[in-house]
């Protein structure tokens, strides 16, 4: 057998044991490792509050819990936005038309800022 062989059939068997391992394992998170998705995971998991900049934001922009919860759970991490060398760290959170500020701890994670699309600037210090 020629390497030529050898190797196809190396690739061949590489391709049916990863198509295997996809499906008897559906359900498992493959991209569960990359930044956005474990920073969304200790931002859902982190016990949460609102400072008063941010409760002044909430009710200038007209926005309810349930959509900083839904921000919390379906949002993407906005890293360009974000900066991650402060302390706290500050990342911007988006979904939709929606954007949040969030100060991150290692165990509390903190509501500072909310913007939407739609309305008037806000000045909350």
């Amino acid at each position: 057998m020629n390497l030529k062989q050898r190797a196809l059939r190396y690739i061949l068997g590489l391709g049916i044991g990863c198509a295997l391992v996809f499906f008897m394992f559906p359900s498992y998170n493959w991209l569960g490792w990359t930044p956005n998705n474990a920073l969304m995971k200790q931002i859902r998991e982190s016990e949460f509050e609102i400072n008063e900049r941010g409760n002044c934001y909430m009710q200038c922009t007209m926005t309810n819990m349930e959509q900083v919860q839904a921000i919390r759970n379906l949002g993407k991490v906005d890293f360009n936005k974000s900066d991650a060398q402060s302390k706290p760290k500050r990342y911007r959170l988006v979904y939709g038309e929606v954007g949040i500020d969030v100060l991150v701890t290692d165990s509390l994670i903190t509501l500072d800022k909310v913007e939407a699309a739609l309305t008037n600037t806000c000045i909350c210090r």
